[in-house]
């Protein structure tokens, strides 16, 4: 009974998965022209060739997660079994079994996705020239990852396995540890993390940095530190965020995004600064430690009650913690539309922020629409897939909502 439960979850977050994104394909292709909202930039050609776009990322998608659910299935009835049973021999402690159990399960996993990996930079993001990363920095990304996991992974895997181990009520713990190590890394990244993928210099004087802090100090806040990135070694797509807190706290451009015109920059900036002031980090840093606990508790009690030792074979904590979590992480994907409801919410809030400092929507409409053109954004999403998957609304719902504010 419980075995076929477990399936059902893990099959079925696929094919709903693949159901959507094949509904999100037809409802692009069923439409022809361009929307009246976008006709001054976009050309029906420019459609086409974004629902082309869309089209080879889908498939590619599909084969993915076909050729995942496949691994997967062999994984849990194969693979992890058998894992389990080579670091036994190897060692006799716990900590050091777990660290080989999930390092030579996580190895597996990275060869396993290169292939769809490459094929998506090197194939699909060529074609449509977005892709500037030579095999050389792809490499290179790889072996930083990796490093990178092993530096951060094993002291906080060895701390968890350690907890698990000595305290059979282990689960608040085993929370409070992931929501600290959350925090800790989002303070470290635009310092320590980033800096070693990508290369971050201070914005030049002049005019653009003037009028960033004159807006940065509008909004209330304090940003000494704006950088731009060199996001043209990997992608000529376009971005800019706000990243870290505290000192570690920094505006970032994308150098693909100087083109920009000044207004529609500052625009974008501005919906980063109105996360901020209304509090949306914290918001979600509550939620995300509600979400954490929630998440960890059930993994908890799947962990106590099923027979993952019956069905699979398996009889380390950290082999039922692993099943546990891959069980309850199917179970999870079903509350999706509800955290990316809450999520899109927060972006309106943002746009609204920015035509505010503005005085008017125009400057951040028309960096949409530039953004759609260059990314070739999907324009046409189906509603299910996109109250299913999107952490942000539609471009062109943001922009006839950003509209509205013209009217008011």
């Amino acid at each position: 009974m419980f075995l076929g439960i477990f399936l059902i979850f893990i099959i079925g977050k696929v094919l709903i998965h693949a159901y959507l994104n094949l509904r999100n394909l037809k409802h692009s292709l069923s439409h022809k022209e361009v929307p009246e909202v976008l006709k001054d930039i976009i050309t029906n050609e420019e459609l086409k060739k974004a629902q082309e776009y869309l089209k080879d990322n889908t498939v590619l998608g599909l084969i993915s997660q076909a050729f995942d659910l496949i691994f997967t299935l062999i994984f849990l009835f194969l693979f992890y079994p058998y894992i389990e049973k080579i670091v036994s021999s190897i060692t006799s402690s716990f900590i050091m079994q777990g660290l080989l159990f999930f390092g030579i399960s996580g190895l597996i996993n990275l060869i396993l996705s290169l292939p769809f990996e490459v094929y998506d930079i090197f194939v699909i993001e060529q074609k449509y020239g977005f892709n500037t990363m030579t095999p050389k920095i792809f490499i290179l990304d790889i072996i930083k990852s990796i490093i990178l996991s092993i530096i951060l992974g094993v002291p906080i895997l060895s701390l968890l396995l350690y907890i698990i181990k000595t305290d059979p009520n282990f689960w608040w713990k085993f929370a409070l540890v992931i929501v600290l190590f959350e925090i800790f890394v989002y303070y470290i990244y635009p310092i320590l993390i980033a800096p070693l993928f990508n290369k971050f210099t201070p914005l030049e004087e002049g005019d653009l940095k003037n009028r960033i802090i004159e807006i940065v100090n509008k909004a209330g806040f304090k940003v000494n530190n704006i950088f731009v990135m060199d996001a043209s070694r990997r992608t000529k797509k376009q971005n800019a965020y706000l990243t870290g807190f505290g000192k570690t706290r920094r505006v970032v451009l994308f150098d693909t995004m100087l083109s920009y015109p000044q207004e529609e920059i500052l625009a974008v900036l501005a919906h980063e600064l109105g996360h901020h002031k209304k509090k949306h980090i914290p918001k979600l840093l509550i939620l995300s430690i509600v979400f954490y606990l929630l998440y960890i508790y059930l993994t908890f009690f799947v962990y106590k009650n099923a027979p993952f030792s019956k069905y699979f074979g398996i009889t380390k904590e950290f082999s039922i913690l692993l099943y546990s979590f891959l069980f309850v992480s199917s179970i999870f994907y079903f509350i999706n539309p509800l955290v990316n409801a809450l999520s899109r919410k927060f972006e309106y809030e943002a746009d609204k922020f920015s035509a505010e400092v503005f005085g008017n929507p125009f400057p951040l409409t028309n960096a949409l629409k530039r953004l759609i053109k260059e990314n070739l954004s999907n324009i046409y999403p189906d509603p299910i897939f996109r109250t299913w998957y999107y952490s942000h609304p539609a471009p062109v719902e943001r922009i006839y909502n950003l509209l509205t504010f013209q009217e008011k």
